[in-house]
């Protein structure tokens, strides 16, 4: 913050490149980037391992929420005092959605196979067409309808590998519990899209994620040994890599970008976490979990594409 010359008041932050702004001119930007950035969500989460999953989510949002507050105090404070309680409220919402989709998703992840988990995340794109149809009447065009099919089928093929190694149901289960969660999560994004700018906005969903699960992290931290240096430092990149960048980067597009595009991030999730799995956590899937992963990838993309042409 710096003051200009002959004066005695300080400047005002720069104004913050909107990521939004980026992802409108450039949509194959947002796929690739938010992608890249969300396929390394699940490796890093498996390497934080030795930290409970809930306090997991906690750190994540809560560091993603004070770096991102930080890179324009001023401005994200005026922002914040402008809101009136009925936007503060859907703003908490917001957060309190993500907060479940992380803590759902990372327990998930600690109780089932990797190879499933990172499976039944393609089905995200599903969940955003059925949130839509229950939120606000869109009901699913025919190919979206064929996709939604195809994609429970995938499903239930992956859910049958359960049982074997580390797989299993209840693990299952709470991911796509997640799943159903990221639907409403980008919803309210493009909801609440005109409450403050991009970067605001996402700086109070992390906050009010992090501060909703402080009361179940807390407890779960009980009897945990010291971490190690690897841990800390996979919880970091956990929140500035698929959390400051990729959520952020959906938020923002989730305003302009239509959702068929924005779905799109999500089967880019899970080939690059089922790549960066098989190289660097020698996680490979089963042939059960590889042909349900098949079916819910081929699922999305023509549900993504019937959205497309609607």
């Amino acid at each position: 913050m710096a003051l200009a010359p002959g004066s005695t008041t300080a400047a005002p932050d720069p104004p913050p490149v909107s990521p939004g702004a980026v992802t409108q001119r450039h949509p194959a930007l947002l796929v690739l980037f938010a992608s890249l950035a969300f396929a390394t969500s699940a490796p890093l989460a498996r390497l934080a391992g030795a930290l409970p999953p809930v306090a997991v989510a906690c750190g994540r949002t809560a560091i993603a929420g004070v770096l991102l507050a930080l890179s324009a105090p001023r401005s994200t404070l005026a922002a914040y005092r402008a809101q009136t309680r009925r936007t503060a409220l859907g703003l908490l919402g917001a957060g309190t959605l993500l907060a479940a989709h992380f803590a759902l998703f990372l327990g998930g992840l600690a109780r089932t196979s990797f190879a499933a988990t990172v499976a039944l995340i393609s089905l995200e794109p599903l969940a955003v067409v059925l949130v839509a149809w229950a939120a606000f009447g869109l009901a699913p065009r025919r190919a979206e309808q064929a996709g939604i099919v195809l994609a429970t089928v995938g499903a239930y093929v992956v859910s049958r590998g359960a049982g074997v190694g580390e797989h299993s149901l209840d693990g299952d289960l709470m991911v796509v519990a997640s799943v159903v969660l990221y639907g409403g999560y980008v919803a309210a994004a493009r909801g609440l899209r005109d409450t403050m700018p991009p970067v605001p906005y996402a700086a109070a969903v992390y906050g009010s994620a992090a501060l909703v699960l402080v009361p179940f992290a807390l407890p779960s931290l009980a009897g945990i040994v010291a971490p190690s240096a690897g841990t800390w430092i996979a919880l970091i990149l956990l929140a500035i890599v698929p959390t400051l960048i990729g959520h952020t980067l959906v938020q923002a597009a989730a305003r302009t970008v239509s959702p068929a595009t924005v779905a799109l991030t999500s089967p880019g999730e899970t080939l690059g976490s089922l790549a960066i799995g098989a190289v660097l956590l020698w996680k490979w899937p089963t042939w059960i979990e590889a042909e349900g992963t098949a079916l819910i990838l081929a699922g999305a993309v023509i549900a993504i594409r019937g959205s497309a042409r609607s």
